[in-house]
């Protein structure tokens, strides 16, 4: 599956593209498009649009309201009736298109630990109305700068993490592996020495400072780094030290990158403002549940289809049993189907050694009496020891003929002419032939 992760600055598309096969993610390329204007931002997100590609982005934090909560309990069900309810009773106001999101960080000593979120309605149909006309329909929006720490490896259980990007900065914080903090920086990425003194009092207010600042961001640059460093007096690494080779300009990419790397099945998922229907571990789940019921469905079909065939060969067994029983009477059968197919080739062995039946005695003597004998016969009797003829023909000669004719037969023998008489009127002569039948049939010749 091709991924596209996109990220709407200002006055630039940062784009990351990857590929996930078996739930693991490979980031193949990042780029950076500058635009000038909403007619131009259309023609570059069309241009990005490809078939078969799953589309992911983030809203900046600019356009939401964010509260960390603690809520004393720690059941799903419970948090999500309550987070709407506490979050606003933090707020001065609801708005009418409010939409409510939360991403539960974990449990703490009074309970859950909850980062959540108020956006409104009209900004997510916004978002989507600048990516859908281009064939771009996001499957997930999540809330940047969250999906950058996917990026950073997780040894990194303790860190702040400054995207300097224009006038919509962020500063997030990870403690002991979970979001701690979040912030959207008012200082301009522009004034490096402002945007370093909010980011020292923001650390301060969430929590203290933390030994390690990660920064990435468009506006990252060795001034910035320095000027944090000062104002910190912490570790202050660019991205690139911490989550290893990547390609391209990652660090300016740092949110889209990161939603690519996220679409990982076993990545952390993130705060979620919109989509994520059939994706991710539960969709991972509930396919590997219907795959699990086809199996045992197969499995039970495979039984239901063996009892049956087990049914029809005992149905066969007792038939052959039967079978056999009337065949053989008299005797005990122990292998009932051995014992039939002995005896039917013991009986075709004598049929073989008593020769042909009638029908190939008559076969053979229709093929070897010439047509042009002219015969008028009264009777033609098979029997089991020989063959008798009564009848009529033209003269001697052709009585002879045909004993010739009956002595060339394998099946017969002692061929003999009992009576040889003319006719009354003298015109015909009568004739008596017998044949004696030779055992086994004799060989064809």
């Amino acid at each position: 599956m091709r991924l596209l992760g996109l990220e709407l600055g200002e006055h630039e598309i940062r784009v990351a593209r990857g590929e996930r096969a078996f739930g693991t993610v490979r980031l193949t390329g990042v780029e950076r498009i500058p635009y000038d204007g909403a007619a131009e931002l259309a023609e570059r997100l069309a241009a990005l649009a490809a078939p078969s590609t799953t589309v992911l982005t983030a809203l900046p934090a600019t356009a939401v309201t964010h509260r960390l909560l603690v809520l004393p309990f720690r059941d799903p069900r419970r948090l999500a009736r309550t987070v709407r309810l506490e979050l606003f009773g933090q707020l001065p106001d609801e708005p009418e298109d409010a939409l409510v999101a939360y991403e539960s960080l974990g449990r703490v000593t009074e309970g859950s630990a909850v980062l959540a979120v108020v956006a409104r309605q009209a900004d997510i149909a916004a978002h989507r109305a600048l990516l859908g006309p281009a064939g771009l329909s996001p499957l997930r929006i999540e809330l940047a700068p969250l999906p950058a720490w996917n990026l950073l490896p997780p040894a990194l259980a303790d860190a702040g993490l400054l995207l300097a990007d224009g006038t919509r900065s962020t500063l997030s914080i990870r403690r002991d592996g979970r979001i701690a903090g979040l912030r959207a920086l008012v200082a301009s990425a522009d004034d490096p020495a402002a945007l370093a003194a909010e980011a020292r009092w923001s650390l301060a207010a969430l929590g203290g400072i933390p030994s390690t600042l990660v920064v990435a961001g468009t506006d990252a640059g060795p001034e910035l780094a320095t000027a944090l460093a000062d104002a910190t007096r912490a570790t202050v690494v660019p991205l690139a030290q911490v989550a290893g080779a990547l390609p391209g300009d990652f660090g300016a990419c740092a949110v889209a990158a990161g939603l690519v790397a996220g679409a990982a099945w076993r990545a952390p998922k993130h705060l979620l403002l919109a989509g994520g229907e059939g994706e991710g571990p539960p969709a991972f789940r509930r396919s590997v549940a219907l795959a699990l019921a086809a199996l045992v469905l197969g499995a039970v079909d495979l039984g239901l289809v063996h009892h049956r065939l087990a049914e029809r060969d005992a149905a066969l067994a007792a038939a052959i049993r039967v079978e056999a029983g009337a065949a053989l009477p008299g005797g005990r059968l122990v292998a009932p189907r051995a014992e039939l197919e002995a005896a039917l080739a013991a009986a075709s062995h004598r049929a073989a050694r008593r020769g042909p039946g009638a029908l190939g005695v008559l076969r053979d003597l229709s093929t070897r009496v010439p047509p042009t004998l002219a015969l008028d016969l009264d009777e033609l009797v098979v029997e089991p020891e020989g063959v008798r003829l009564h009848g009529r023909t033209d003269s001697f000669g052709t009585v002879d003929a045909l004993r010739a004719a009956l002595a060339g037969s394998p099946l017969l023998s002692e061929v003999t002419a009992e009576e040889t008489r003319a006719t009354v009127d003298g015109r015909h002569v009568e004739f008596r032939l017998r044949a004696a039948r030779r055992a086994g049939g004799g060989e064809t010749s």
